[in-house]
């Protein structure tokens, strides 16, 4: 059974939600061996290359039998539940990064998560929350911090 997703073939910057069922000992690439735990982790990308979003949010809902980048291992064992985007030539993944980092709901469960082209940050484009978060307020943040740019969401169902 495939997802079915609802975003463009543009450009842009997103926001990958899953949710973790049960606690899981992954091995990822270089990163190593981590144990992480049930609740609900948020992927902070970006999709400037061919297709855009619609490319790179598609290759995360199809089962892959190797894993390319560190999220494919987490999607192993996490359902995909939402994607939050902005359809926008700008790269603002750093920029997002920064909102979750300051963000009390969320911890980072593993350092460099996604931050392998940052080779000297010690950062992680991977946060996790018990609790769902919550579309409305990063909406509203981003609104707040930049000008013009609209995030959409997308909730991931599941297609026949």
């Amino acid at each position: 059974m495939k997802t079915a997703i609802d975003v463009p073939d543009a450009r842009g910057t997103y926001v990958l939600i899953a949710w973790l069922a049960q606690t899981r000992r992954l091995e990822i690439g270089s990163l190593g061996a981590h144990e992480i735990t049930p609740g609900f982790y948020v992927y902070v990308g970006s999709a400037h290359g061919e297709g855009g979003l619609q490319a790179r949010v598609g290759h995360y809902l199809e089962s892959t039998a190797e894993p390319h980048w560190h999220i494919d291992y987490l999607l192993q064992c996490a359902e995909p539940t939402e994607i939050w985007f902005a359809v926008d030539d700008a790269k603002l993944e750093r920029d997002w990064v920064e909102l979750f980092e300051s963000a009390k709901q969320f911890r980072v469960p593993i350092r460099r998560f996604g931050a392998s082209d940052y080779h000297r940050s010690r950062s992680s484009h991977l946060f996790y929350s018990k609790r769902p978060p919550s579309f409305r307020c990063f909406q509203e943040q981003v609104l707040q911090t930049f000008d013009g740019i609209e995030v959409r969401q997308c909730v991931l169902t599941k297609a026949d």
